[in-house]
């Protein structure tokens, strides 16, 4: 077999996490077949962590169902119609010329499936699922990685290179070579307060998902723990009002000086920020795991999630989670599903004492 000009696509319709948790299975890829072309097909708004990766060839964005649903409402279901017609056939055809030899779907979406049938000759590997059971779903692909189980997100992924017959080189998550010097310039304008060389910690307390929340009023005194021991603090966030703002409430509660760069940072750049820290400290976001792929000491509180399956991939990262013996607090014992498994059971000084070990370690 040729081990040149060998084409991939990486399906991969979630979110900035799973995105980025990609990163391993693209570079062996890469060790596999050094002159492979790599595309990868992704959700519109989450290219931005790949946007500097000389090891993808093109990044081929599409909508997502929220942003579908929307342009209903805004166009008019006649003209939608026509329109998304129009722009599924397009990405058939794309897909079609392209002439892959490797397909990997990481979504069990239905709309995936056209996409499978588009690459025409390439060995194509997808999700099994239980609801996937159909002969549809069964017949479009050669290939399907089991469910995760125990297993991490990082080693599900790398398993679709064995079902293709390549091989796995290594599990590394660095992204420090996909930062461009561009992005640290753009640090050091909003990072004026904090001197390079000072210990400085990055707090990341928001997440895309409510159930992920720990309680804003909890922050507050493990600020004040934290610039006690001698951290610089900063505060980050997404770029979305509803997470400034969750940071900015935080902000105002602490007397203690700290650097809010809430909404202010790409993810590259706070790829940059967060690599430079002694500690970071977030909840089950897609933070954590950039702090995991710069290498940074972290801690990171969980709750709804499965830790074996989403924990930062890293070994310098410690991960607060509920056990069996940890009782759901009394303002969400009554709440639906994962809110449930809220993150009231840690106290700041639990968080605290973990930041401690790093501070003395360093």
């Amino acid at each position: 077999m040729s081990l040149k000009n060998k084409k991939f696509l990486i399906v991969i319709l979630r979110f900035h996490g799973d995105v980025l948790l990609t990163k391993p299975l693209i570079d062996n890829i890469k060790l596999n077949f050094p002159d492979s072309k790599i595309d990868i097909l992704l959700y519109r708004g989450t290219e931005s962590i790949f946007e500097f990766n000389l090891n993808i060839s093109e990044i081929i964005k599409i909508s997502s169902t929220s942003e579908i649903n929307q342009q209903y409402y805004n166009v008019g279901q006649k003209f939608f119609r026509f329109f998304t017609i129009f722009l599924s056939f397009k990405l058939w055809l794309k897909l079609f010329f392209k002439r892959y030899d490797y397909g990997i779907f990481l979504t069990t979406q239905w709309r995936v499936i056209p996409m499978s049938w588009a690459m025409i000759g390439a060995k194509k590997v997808a999700l099994a699922d239980k609801k996937r059971t159909r002969k549809l779903w069964k017949k479009s692909f050669n290939f399907f990685l089991p469910e995760l189980e125990d297993n991490h997100i990082v080693e599900r992924n790398l398993s679709s290179l064995k079902k293709l017959g390549l091989k796995i080189f290594n599990t590394d998550l660095n992204i420090l070579d996909s930062i461009p010097v561009s992005e640290w310039e753009k640090n050091k304008k909003l990072f004026r307060n904090v001197d390079a060389q000072d210990k400085y910690c990055v707090i990341h307390p928001s997440s895309r998902r409510n159930s992920k929340l720990w309680r804003q009023e909890n922050y507050i005194p493990l600020v004040h723990m934290l610039t006690n021991k001698g951290f610089k603090v900063v505060l980050t966030s997404g770029p979305n009002q509803y997470e400034v703002d969750y940071v900015n409430f935080i902000e105002e509660g602490i007397n203690n000086e700290v650097v809010n760069l809430s909404g202010k940072t790409t993810l590259i750049s706070l790829a940059a920020l967060i690599s430079k820290a002694s500690l970071f400290i977030g909840v089950d976001s897609v933070a954590s795991h950039i702090a995991a792929a710069v290498d940074t000491p972290s801690i990171t509180l969980f709750g709804p999630s499965n830790v074996s399956n989403w924990r930062p991939w890293s070994d310098k990262a410690i991960v607060i989670s509920r056990t069996n013996n940890e009782e759901v607090c009394k303002d969400h014992r009554n709440e639906p599903g994962k809110y449930k498994k809220c993150l009231c059971y840690i106290s700041p000084s639990r968080v605290f004492n973990h930041a401690e070990e790093v501070y003395d370690s360093a």
